[in-house]
């Protein structure tokens, strides 16, 4: 489902990121290690926001370099931060995201805005939320178009405890069916989700799957 091959970063020189290597098959994987690792870095990577120095990324049999419509359309990136315009609605949004996809919102992802309680917020602009109520539309909108591939960067952050449940539920779901990829700090949320632990250095190797004999 996602796989990256001698996956390279530097920025001003230093090198974040020294050929990173992994197959991940469906299923449900944390990255642990230390603040500025390269963690989110990797990340941003994969869904298409950062370019990689070197490296080849395939998105459910899709290269996310030689075809970036393809790859994202499979994939789907919720950050840290919300880097939203500010002047946009919650409902823009999500059609905003299903236009890329060329995709229409489910009624799956218009459950899931319910049980975020954000039915309310559809028509207020980003700018006008608080950063717990951004997140969570962010999150609403990474259910459109089913993605094969779903990267979290630190997913439980902002959230309350109901938001928590609901979200624990939705990606013990997912993993079923696609890849989740997280990074967090939150080892309880990591747990409750039923996600693999995986540290970060071990992604410098040879892209050996996960949970393969070595």
């Amino acid at each position: 489902m996602l796989r990256f091959d001698n996956v390279s970063k530097s920025f001003n020189k230093r090198k974040v990121l020294d050929g990173m290597s992994r197959n991940f098959p469906t299923g449900l994987y944390a990255l642990h290690g230390s603040n500025g690792i390269g963690k989110s870095t990797l990340l941003a990577i994969l869904a298409g926001i950062l370019a990689p120095d070197s490296g080849a990324i395939d998105i459910d049999g899709c290269s996310l370099l030689g075809s970036p419509e393809a790859a994202k359309a499979k994939l789907s990136f919720v950050p840290d931060d919300c880097p939203v315009y500010p002047f946009m609605r919650g409902r823009e949004l999500l059609q905003f995201v299903a236009q890329a996809k060329r995709v229409t919102v489910t009624q799956k992802v218009e459950d899931l805005i319910d049980q975020f309680g954000m039915r309310h917020y559809l028509d207020t602009r980003f700018g006008q939320m608080s950063l717990g109520t951004q997140k969570k539309m962010m999150l609403a909108a990474a259910w459109i178009g089913e993605p094969s591939v779903l990267l979290l960067d630190e997913p439980s952050n902002g959230l309350d405890g109901a938001t928590r449940d609901v979200l624990i539920a939705r990606l013990r779901d997912m993993g079923r069916n696609a890849v989740v990829l997280m990074s967090t700090h939150d080892a309880d949320f990591a747990t409750a989700v039923g996600a693999e632990v995986i540290a970060f250095a071990s992604l410098q190797g040879a892209g050996t799957p996960v949970g393969a004999a070595t």
